[in-house]
């Protein structure tokens, strides 16, 4: 599993955004945010990010076994919807380090971090279903096109779910 970078917190969970930052913190859009290093409304309204550019040359020149846009729903609801029954995914929370709005909003708001995997991207828009034959290759083509990705874990036997490990998960 490889994951491609978002942009911020693209259109997840706005429901949980607005509650967090408007009703239970009192902000407005123009609170300056000092880890933002802008105004809260400015990061909430970065673009959603893309991926065509990136994923069609993969989808051309690889046998990607499947493609995963984490949107609401987030690790949780979005990539099981891929999986065969007898899989499940393996997704590494320490692989990658989780932009600081979803922090700040995991703070402000006292969200649990399940919870958190569950609406958001987490800093990860999309996830690749790379072939291990072929994962070397994938890596080679997105580092030749100077694209960041996250090793981000494994399709393991299972029962259609994404297990989390690392980092606030445990082990």
């Amino acid at each position: 599993l490889l994951g491609l970078p978002s942009s911020g917190v693209h259109s997840n969970g706005f429901s949980l955004v607005r509650k967090i930052c408007f009703e239970a913190m009192g902000y407005t859009m123009d609170t300056e945010v000092p880890e933002f290093g802008c105004t809260l409304g400015e990061k909430l309204l970065t673009p959603t990010r893309l991926y065509p550019k990136t994923c069609l040359p993969l989808i051309e020149k690889f046998d990607l076994h499947g493609m995963v846009h984490i949107t609401g729903g987030g690790f949780y609801d979005n990539i099981p919807r891929i999986l065969p029954e007898d899989c499940d995914a393996e997704v590494n929370a320490e692989a990658w380090e989780v932009p600081v709005v979803f922090k700040k909003l995991q703070e402000w708001g006292n969200v649990p971090w399940a919870e958190m995997y569950r609406t958001f991207n987490m800093g990860v828009g999309m996830v690749l279903v790379v072939d291990p034959s072929e994962a070397d290759a994938v890596r080679a083509h997105l580092k030749a096109e100077g694209e960041t990705f996250y090793e981000l874990g494994k399709v393991v036997p299972g029962h259609k779910e994404t297990i989390m490990k690392g980092g606030v998960f445990g082990a």
